[in-house]
């Protein structure tokens, strides 16, 4: 039916800690997860294969990733996307910097993203989907790398993070409108590589955010069509104190409020009845 409302949920950073795996795992059996993005040089990786493999119903795709962890190729063409130390820089500036700069090492990038899909099909894994760690994946060279490696590794979907117009739109107003602009041209590009995306996206200015309430308005709201819904659940425990250590965006982040959200037996009914 034209009119049908679908709802598709999909946790970040699965893999990057144990944290991560159990909250997907927790929210996946609350039925209201659907689907999970890999980060495939996170720290736990394997377990969040296990969970996977406990979880059938779960849809697993790629998180794209060429900032923060280590990479996975051993190739130093990836030049300044890479620190002295030979992992991903923790922030966007140095990728974001190569592509004004029309200095992106492509083929590199390449690899490297080949090798991040590579890891998870090594582990019997029907991917899902694929989209980018901090978006990435939507600048339009990697835009088309994206969708090409899609096609060619039989990945039906891709993420176009594109969130329509509100007043919550106003905290984060600078980064919405330059991923805005990105994501409706990934609309295009993806529709042309014949591959599927959802009609609506909801996640960029909760982002770290999606309380129990937020969650629920999100689904009454849903327009026809399918909407994507980007959390980032994870349990509050001893795995996840070095990312809140490290990175300042992770000590803002309401990792436990977004599990408890996906956990509430009200959005799962909410869900339910949306389909009804």
């Amino acid at each position: 039916m034209a009119s049908a409302r679908r709802i598709r949920i999909t946790a970040d950073d699965f893999g990057w800690t144990l944290a991560h795996n159990r909250a997907v795992e927790q929210a996946v059996q609350a039925k209201t997860l659907t689907h999970a993005s890999l980060l495939c040089n996170g720290f736990a990786v394997e377990d969040a294969v296990a969970v996977a493999q406990r979880n059938p119903q779960l849809g697993v795709g790629v998180h794209l990733t060429l900032c923060e962890g280590m990479p996975l190729s051993s190739d130093r063409a990836l030049g300044t996307l890479l620190n002295p130390q030979g992992a991903f820089h923790d922030g966007l500036q140095p990728l974001v910097s190569s592509y004004m700069r029309r200095k992106l090492p492509l083929s590199a990038i390449e690899q490297e993203w080949r090798q991040q899909i590579e890891r998870a099909r090594s582990f019997g894994l029907q991917l899902s989907h694929l989209d980018g760690h901090k978006h990435v994946h939507l600048l339009p060279p990697l835009l088309t790398l994206t969708c090409q490696l899609a096609r060619e590794y039989g990945i039906p979907f891709v993420r176009a993070s594109f969130e329509s117009p509100s007043l919550a739109v106003m905290s984060r107003l600078p980064g919405w409108l330059v991923i805005s602009s990105l994501a409706l041209h990934a609309k295009r590009v993806i529709a042309v590589h014949g591959l599927t995306t959802a009609d609506h996206f909801v996640g960029f200015t909760t982002s770290g955010a999606m309380t129990e309430a937020t969650l629920l308005s999100a689904v009454a709201h849903a327009k026809p069509g399918t909407t994507e819904i980007m959390v980032h659940p994870a349990e509050e425990s001893a795995e996840l104190a070095p990312l809140s250590a490290r990175y300042r965006w992770a000590q803002t982040y309401r990792f436990a409020a977004e599990l408890s959200a996906l956990r509430s037996p009200a959005v799962a009914a909410a869900i339910v009845q949306l389909a009804a």
